[in-house]
């Protein structure tokens, strides 16, 4: 019987050590979690900008979209039918007659497109004969204007009007000076039509970037 009580006594000693260790693993976890919090409410926006600073230099490194630039690009055109089809319905369009040239330049959404033709003059020399005129010499300014010279229209289709001034040289010979030029008025309704632009939109006068 002496024996069973020493067990028994023993029994109960070990209890209480696995009692006082399991306090003691209770404590020690609740230590635990308060230095972590005291950690979490510590921490410097240093700290949190070295964390980040890997995810800042992985996006600056992505590749960056450049935008178009804003301002339009000068083309010169050769062809009036691909200046008109291109320009068709342009948000600004000037036209220019000087130099011996008719200018029109027309502004679309991204392109500022230019069409330029010469406008031919003539010189024709000629001797009368028996009422008849004998054609001496006719000189147009550019070989490349007879069709236009004679015909009075520019390539692009546009009607000029002339002026002509005569006046005879002293051995007899006959002198014929005809000049063409655009009249404004004309030029603004024409370029409008082919355009498809409201006269508004038009311009007498040059336009550049």
């Amino acid at each position: 019987m002496g024996h069973e009580s020493g067990f028994d006594e023993k029994i109960d000693v070990i209890d209480l050590i696995i009692n006082v260790l399991k306090d003691h693993e209770k404590k020690l976890d609740e230590l635990v979690t308060r230095i972590e919090k005291a950690q979490i409410i510590n921490r410097t926006p240093t700290d949190t900008l070295e964390e980040t600073t890997p995810q800042i230099e992985r996006a600056s490194s992505l590749p960056v979209e450049k935008t178009s630039p804003s301002v339009p690009v000068k083309v010169e055109l050769s062809e009036w039918k691909e200046f008109r089809t291109r320009c068709e319905s342009a948000r600004l369009v000037a036209f220019e007659v000087a130099d011996g040239r008719f200018q029109v330049t027309a502004l679309t959404d991204s392109v500022l497109y230019r069409y330029t033709e010469k406008i031919p003059s003539m010189e024709i020399r000629y001797k009368t004969v028996d009422e008849k005129a004998q054609i001496k010499s006719i000189d147009i300014n550019r070989a490349e204007l007879v069709s236009e010279a004679f015909n009075g229209i520019l390539k692009c289709g546009l009607k000029m009007e002339k002026t002509e001034h005569s006046f005879k040289e002293p051995g007899g010979e006959s002198v014929l000076n005809v000049n063409f030029h655009v009249d404004t008025s004309t030029a603004r309704s024409w370029i409008a039509y082919q355009l498809a632009v409201n006269d508004e939109k038009i311009l007498h006068g040059s336009m550049d970037l």
